[in-house]
């Protein structure tokens, strides 16, 4: 009969994950601000429907991703 080893594995903490993640969420935010400021601008005389869309798409998302953060956070609106 074979020699058997068992390795016991040890606890994973989540704090490490969770710290990568939360600064992860947070270079995510600067390079949305960073793009909303790049887009085109109300006067801009270039500006057309399809930018609208566009916002209106993007503040729907990022309701959800708020909507989100509230429920994680325990806040209701």
């Amino acid at each position: 009969m074979p020699n058997t080893q068992t390795l016991h594995a040890r606890p994973i903490e989540p704090g490490p994950a969770y710290e990568h993640g939360h600064l992860i969420a947070r270079d995510l935010l600067q390079h949305i601000v960073l793009q909303l400021d790049r887009m085109v601008r109300p006067d801009n005389k270039d500006l057309r429907w399809m930018h609208v869309r566009s916002i209106n798409l993007i503040n729907a998302q990022l309701s959800e991703v708020a909507a989100l953060l509230d429920e994680t956070n325990g806040i209701r609106n």
